[in-house]
């Protein structure tokens, strides 16, 4: 009796012990305030949001609002207020911690980018939500990108590194910054930490970069470089391995490997949901590095992007999510084709057929994807659809039915394919 006295006494005092460690570990005082700090102005050189330490922080990742000035794609009923509306109201619905916008903010060609582009961060500043982006390959396009442009230009776009410049100068609340790459601008990394300044992820976001025959479809060397220097100087600093996830425009070539070997069922590769009815750009998989680098490194599980519209597609190849962000915008096609190209002086050709089939397939599912990153430093994510959070989204989203019979009237019933 007096022996399972002494066990239980001793059993008491050891929980006790522990306990009183485990609390002193939880009550560690917050070195930090919720908020956020320019990459300039941090300890570490890298832009950091902190969020509270008693709950998930929220990550909301968007893909392609591309306000255009020329609002060409009216004729299938995209308009730039349309974006500037679902933007607002998706904000207010998610109360995001932070948002990354996967490139082609806006699409301008000839005529400058910065007045559209505006309009989208000022809405940001007035929710004062932390934000970055990365350049698609409609933001800064090669061809049309001048030295001389700057934010009074009546026609060119900026440079990249003034662009960078002009959105540091004017958006506090924007963290987006060059980092040391040879190749791109805009490379850079945003932390996500609690505000006991603990690490919770890492999120690093890579530039759509140019070549001579224009845009690159994978990501090159020096970024991939980059990346592993940031990963490798994380690690070195936190003394363990930290998790990660990539941004970046375009997907990776294993994106498509991974979709079809998914749907062929062989091993190593998982379907998680949606649709990939739009290109394929896995012949460039012997190009780039950045996968396998990915995979020695043991740091990044999920790897984000946009650039193919139609695109929502999630799958898991070789224990990498690699993920389409759903169409955020309703200012430029969406699911919808045209035979035809718009002329800038001549608009649409009379013989363009409208083709409506993708739509009226798989449906409006615009958004975007909700990463939550929780106090132990995992992470989950899924889609976050316009339709399900916006209350009154059906009120003003597009009506496709509407949209063709108002072509067909116009230009007669050659001019529209339906999908019906």
């Amino acid at each position: 009796m007096k022996r399972k006295a002494f066990f239980c006494t001793v059993l008491f005092l050891l929980v006790t012990v522990l306990s009183v460690g485990c609390q002193k570990a939880d009550d560690t005082p917050d070195a930090h305030s919720v908020g956020f700090v320019q990459a300039a102005e941090s300890e570490d050189g890298y832009a950091t949001v902190y969020v509270p330490s008693d709950r998930d922080a929220k990550v909301l990742l968007l893909a392609d609002p591309q306000l255009d000035p020329t609002e060409k794609y009216r004729i299938v009923g995209s308009y730039n207020y349309l974006t500037l509306m679902l933007l607002d109201k998706l904000f207010d619905a998610t109360e995001p911690d932070l948002v990354i916008i996967a490139g082609d903010v806006v699409m301008s060609a000839l005529l400058p980018s910065w007045n559209d582009f505006q309009k989208i961060a000022d809405i940001f500043e007035e929710k004062q939500i932390p934000w970055t982006f990365v350049f698609g390959n409609h933001d800064c396009e090669k061809e049309f990108v001048l030295e001389s442009a700057n934010t009074s230009s009546t026609f060119g776009q900026m440079t990249k590194p003034n662009f960078i410049k002009e959105v540091q100068k004017n958006y506090e609340y924007c963290l987006i910054y060059s980092g040391e790459c040879a190749d791109g601008y805009g490379n850079h990394i945003v932390n996500v930490r609690n505000t006991k300044g603990k690490l919770l992820n890492t999120f690093c976001n890579l530039d759509c970069t140019y070549a001579e025959d224009g845009y690159s479809h994978v990501i090159t060397q020096a970024q991939t470089d980059f990346y592993t220097a940031a990963i490798e100087d994380l690690c070195a600093k936190e003394g363990a391995t930290v998790p990660s996830v990539v941004v970046t425009h375009v997907a990776l070539p294993e994106m498509f490997i991974g979709y079809r070997e998914a749907k062929e069922g062989k091993p190593g590769s998982v379907y998680c949901y949606g649709d990939l009815v739009e290109g394929d750009y896995s012949s460039y998989v012997d190009q780039s590095t950045f996968f396998d680098t990915m995979l020695r490194l043991g740091s990044t599980k999920a790897v984000f992007f946009g650039h193919h519209h139609s695109n929502d597609a999630s799958v898991e190849y070789k224990g990498i999510r690699l993920s389409f962000i759903p169409h955020s915008g309703m200012s430029h096609e969406y699911r919808t084709d045209h035979s035809k190209d718009y002329q800038v002086f001549g608009g649409w050709p009379s013989d363009t057929v409208f083709d409506f089939t993708m739509i009226d397939t798989y449906g409006d599912h615009r958004g975007g994807v909700m990463v939550n990153v929780k106090q132990d430093a995992t992470y989950t994510f899924a889609p976050v659809l316009v339709a399900e959070v916006i209350p009154d989204y059906e009120e003003w989203a597009i009506d496709y039915d509407a949209v063709a019979q108002k072509i067909i009237n116009e230009r007669g019933a050659k001019s529209v394919i339906r999908g019906k």
